[in-house]
């Protein structure tokens, strides 16, 4: 009676999915609240959402170059607002923006959000990956999206062999598996396309561990070398987050420029072509001589040297001044001199010294003049001193090549800038980014996660031979991929063909 009473009963059903281990999310504090919070995807949109909107404003402001933005800033905040602006944009890091901090810590929050979604969602992947595929139930036959039944007239062996031949011409290995009156035929094609995301996944964190140490011991910076000359270290442009230096920084070598080529389009000043042949001087040996263009570096022991610019140096520079004596005699001469020289004007006893100069200033409001670049364009400035016997000054004259008016007025001479030379110096952005090596291998393994996971695709298909009863046998086939079934129906389609064949 017992016996009877329990057979009446219904056993409940063990619902717990266990082909499905799911991460333990046991427990509650903070903790909890802090996985729950980064394994969210909408944290991942919104992050990447702010880094993209952070990207456009690194490419509107100029960054490493603060001074580039003041005409920008002058004309949406005005002239005088300007400077307080910049230094406002230089204090948040605007101006050097994918080495600041908060763009660190940007970073940072969404490769924790990456790796805790990953450790989420991969342990239940890699379980189906390495899951053995199982035959077919006639329960899990119905539930198949793609399945269709075939009587044959063939017995069970001759059928079982046009079933593997067709598997096999499809491409498959099939398994083997015979019970009682069913031989059932299974294979799958690429299971591990189901880690293609995950490989994507973890592509991005070694890009973003690279960028990371790029930007802790990594650094920017600018040197300028005048033909024949030596540098040692270099003056920085962007500083590394975790090492504490100052406004330059040494390097591990010395760098020459032997010599530096300028090539004009023809009838122009505008240059057409620059070049520098460098050489490399590392323990007081030559180990490397390249010459370097633009786009073409020089790069040892992880330092590369680019062109960047170029102009004569400000140090070894001369001025060519036109002096004409005023009065019935016409006296004309020029004077070529560096920096702090001295002459005696021809024709006087008076002592003339170009104190200071620029080959390129813009005058600004009340007629303040500010050095624009290094490099001769016409608009050039001279700081002259004129003296008499003894050393004692008679006055101090501001020469302007754009205005002609601006002439002392003690002197009997009027003066005019008639040239600029000297040597040229080569002007050469140096960086250092120990992460670039991680970053390429990241983004190596970011194209090939993205082809495992959009041109690769986990396919599975059964063969079912069933003898009834009265001797009937029919072949089901099945077959299931994880995305993409418009093209796996077709070649469904193809192995049905091959099934229904008569031999």
């Amino acid at each position: 009676m017992e016996e009877q009473k329990d057979a009446g009963k219904k056993t409940p059903v063990d619902r717990t999915p266990v082909d499905r281990p799911q991460t333990a999310k046991t427990g509650r504090g903070p903790f909890k609240s802090a996985w729950n919070f980064f394994s969210s995807l909408k944290l991942t949109v919104v992050l990447l959402i702010i880094l993209a909107l952070v990207s456009i404003i690194g490419t509107i402001i100029a960054q490493d170059d603060p001074m580039k933005n003041m005409d920008m800033l002058a004309n949406i905040f005005g002239q005088a607002n300007a400077p307080a602006v910049l230094k406002l944009m230089i204090a948040v890091g605007l101006t050097n923006m994918y080495h600041s901090w908060w763009f660190v810590f940007l970073l940072m929050m969404l490769s924790t959000n990456i790796a805790i979604c990953t450790i989420e969602r991969l342990p239940r992947v890699i379980h189906m990956v390495l899951k053995k595929q199982e035959p077919l139930t006639d329960a899990t036959t119905k539930n198949m999206a793609l399945r269709k039944e075939i009587k044959t007239k063939d017995d069970m062996e001759a059928a079982a062999g046009k079933a593997a031949a067709a598997m096999k011409a499809m491409g498959y290995s099939p398994r083997e598996h015979r019970a009682g009156n069913e031989i059932q035929y299974f294979a799958e094609k690429g299971k591990f396309s189901r880690l293609g995301v995950y490989v994507a996944h973890i592509s991005v964190l070694i890009i973003f561990a690279g960028a990371l140490i790029g930007s802790f011991w990594g650094y920017k910076g600018y040197a300028q070398i005048t033909e024949g000359k030596t540098i040692d270290k270099i003056g920085l442009t962007g500083k590394p987050l975790l090492m504490r230096v100052g406004s330059e920084m040494p390097l591990p070598f010395q760098v020459r420029c032997d010599k530096f080529t300028l090539k004009l389009y023809q009838g122009t000043e505008m240059p057409s072509a620059y070049l520098s042949t460098l050489t490399v001087i590392d323990n007081g040996n030559n180990v490397l001589t390249k010459t370097i263009r633009v786009n073409d570096p020089l790069e040892y022991k992880g330092i590369r040297f680019f062109q960047s610019s170029y102009g004569i140096s400000p140090s070894d520079a001369s001025m060519t001044i036109r002096a004409i004596a005023k009065g019935p005699v016409f006296n004309v001469h020029d004077y070529s001199l560096k920096r702090g020289e001295k002459t005696t004007l021809e024709g006087s006893n008076i002592t003339m010294t170009l104190s200071d100069f620029s080959p390129d200033v813009v005058i600004g409001p009340n007629n303040q003049l500010t050095g624009r670049s290094d490099q001769y364009r016409g608009s050039a400035a001279a700081i002259l001193d004129f003296s008499a016997p003894g050393g004692k000054p008679i006055e101090q004259a501001i020469i302007l090549s754009q205005d002609p008016q601006s002439q002392p007025k003690n002197v009997p001479f009027t003066f005019s800038i008639t040239g600029y030379n000297g040597p040229y110096y080569t002007g050469l952005q140096v960086t250092h980014d120990p992460g670039v090596d991680i970053v390429w291998l990241g983004c190596t393994m970011l194209v090939l996660g993205i082809m495992i996971a959009f041109f690769i695709f986990h396919k599975r298909v059964w063969i079912r031979i069933v003898r009834s009863d009265k001797g009937q046998v029919t072949l089901t086939a099945a077959g299931s991929i994880n995305k993409n079934r418009s093209v796996f129906e077709a070649e469904f389609g193809r192995l049905l063909e091959k099934l229904e064949t008569k031999q």
